[in-house]
This record gives C-alpha cells, structure tokens and sequence, in this order.
C-alpha cells in the first residue's frame, strides 16, 4: 500500500515525550498560525465572499445553491485554495465548481455524486478540513476567462440563530509558471436511493466501482460519508487483474474528512477498476447514530447518509 502523508509523526511524538518529561507542558510549545490565511505566508490573489445566510435556530434548511462570477478578466490557473467558515457551527460543508458564467449556471440540482462534465471540482470544505489545500506541483485547476464558482452549502441548525459569511481564497500560479496538468476529481457512489441500513445494524457493507478509460496518475482520495459511517477502503484492480490496495481507513470519523495525499502517485493504465468498499454503524453503539430504532436511507441531511468515495487524479504526462 502507498503511504499517504497525513497523520502525527514519530519524530513529533518524541517531542512530545521529551517536553512532558522535562515538566514543560507540550500544548504551549505550539504556535497558532499568525494569519487566517495560512498558505505560504501570503494573502490570497482572489477572495471570493459566499453570500451571507442567516441560518434559523431549529429547523431543516435545504442545501443553498449559490453561483458568484469569478471576475479575472483572463484565465487563471490555481495552486492552492482555502475555506474560512463564517461560523463552524453551522456550515456542514460546502463545495465549490468550476463553472461557465452563463445565465443558466445555477440550473438544475447539484448533486455531488454525479459527475457532471459541465463543471470541474475545485475543492471543498467538510469538519477536519482546516487548512489550505494546495495541488500537486506542475498541477492546478484552470479557470477560463468568463468562469463563475457554483457552491452547493449546506448548514445545519444548532438550537441557536447564526450568520455564516464564508469565504473562499484562491492562489494563483505566476503566468509564467502555468502548469500543463488539470488535477480533477471523481466521485465513486452508491445511489443515495440505493442505501438502505436496517435499523440495529452494526456492519452494513456498502460498495461502489468505477473503470478509468484512459491512463491516470492518482494524487489522492477522500471518504464521505455521515453519522452512520464506520470504515471505508479503497483498492484498484488493474487490466491484468492484479490488485493493489490505495487506502484503508478503518475508524472513520465524520468529523474528520481531509483529503488524503498520497506520497507516491499511482499509475492507473486505462481499463483499470477502482473499488470502494465501507461499513456502516446503525446500532445504539455507534454514540453519533441519530436513531438506531428505524431504517437509515441515503439522502441529503446528516441523519441519512452517503457513500462516496472521491478519487483526485491528473492525465499521465506524455
């Protein structure tokens, strides 16, 4: 299996150790980041504003669908991007397209788990997801000129009244140092119409596949899914039908959804099948289950779920 570089080094955990030992509290040898902004010590070259939304104190707020014009004046190419929540309470996620910026932009559901070839994923913002995230060298999402940043959002209410005003920063490349590579990403599903977790479940399996018909080179993947979600993995059968693991995430965590970056690339030649596999929880022993007594259906909100696993890949060179 690829290594994949998140997690806690051993080097940090020595540290650790080391301060403890000495008396010195760890927690206060860590220093917070010194600007919102946290790429590269710079501000952002574009900030776009997500409209204010006044999220009501109880209730089910339907996704809000939002197109805001990404006014260059030239296509651009971005290197990195970042999400700051207006207020974390309330914003579930949020995740932003590429689109043209067209009267009939915001037409239509945006459903994340189809892969519509009018719009290009630029990245999201889920719990877990703090930091800015930047794209492989010689990579980057391309942004042509007359380009609009399609969002679907999703808040959810806590019992009190608050306003979200999110924003979204863009890095972009030198003009000079544009790279040849679009960085895409593909989601792998099962139909939301499709689950169906029986009430008590401990271990329900869910399953998704998908074929690449040209050659890839993978970057990363990232596992969504709600309350009830437990495991998922992902492996790659190749043409010749030998199989290799690409991940394993055996407690997931809602409340952690990072994309995973893989520090070696994997080829993946043209006929080769990608399978995601999960469990989920629908037992009174998952603590997060909304309620273990009834069915759990696939669906927008938070108390029924998904299975999606998004693969982020560029074309392999030439």
């Amino acid at each position: 299996m690829k290594k994949l570089a998140i997690g806690t080094s051993l080097a940090v955990a020595a540290a650790f150790a080391m301060h403890a030992q000495a008396g010195v509290d760890p927690l206060t040898q860590i220093q917070p980041p010194q600007s919102e902004w946290v790429y590269d010590g710079s501000n952002p070259d574009y900030v776009v504003e997500v409209p204010s939304f006044t999220v009501p104190a109880t209730g089910i707020i339907d996704y809000i669908d939002s197109v805001v014009p990404l006014e260059f004046g030239e296509e651009r190419w971005v290197k990195a991007v970042q999400f700051i929540p207006g207020d974390k309470r309330v914003l579930h996620h949020l995740l932003s397209y590429v689109v043209a910026d067209t009267p009939d932009a915001g037409e239509g559901m945006l459903d994340e788990t189809v892969n519509d070839p009018r719009r290009e994923f630029l990245e999201g913002y889920a719990p877990g997801k703090e930091y800015a995230t930047e794209f492989p060298a010689g990579t980057g999402i391309k942004v042509p000129e007359g380009s609009a940043l399609r969002m679907s959002i999703h808040y959810t209410s806590f019992g009190q009244e608050a306003v979200d005003s999110t924003r979204v920063g863009l890095w972009f490349y030198d003009k000079d140092k544009e790279p040849d590579l679009q960085y895409h990403t593909y989601s792998v599903s099962t139909p939301m119409n499709q689950i169906a977790i029986p009430p008590g479940a401990m271990e329900y399996e869910s399953a998704a596949t998908h074929v690449f018909d040209k050659d890839i080179v993978l970057h990363g993947f990232r596992s969504h899914m709600h309350y009830r979600g437990k495991q998922m993995s992902a492996r790659v059968v190749y043409p010749d039908n030998t199989v290799e693991d690409i991940i394993n995430i055996p407690d997931y965590n809602f409340a952690w959804q990072p994309t995973y970056r893989m520090s070696e690339p994997m080829i993946l030649p043209a006929g080769s099948r990608v399978i995601v596999e999960g469990l989920f929880d629908n037992s009174e022993y998952n603590t997060g289950n909304p309620d273990p007594t009834v069915t759990s259906i696939g669906g927008l909100q938070s108390w029924e779920e998904m299975f999606i696993g998004y693969f982020s890949y560029t074309d392999l060179p030439q």
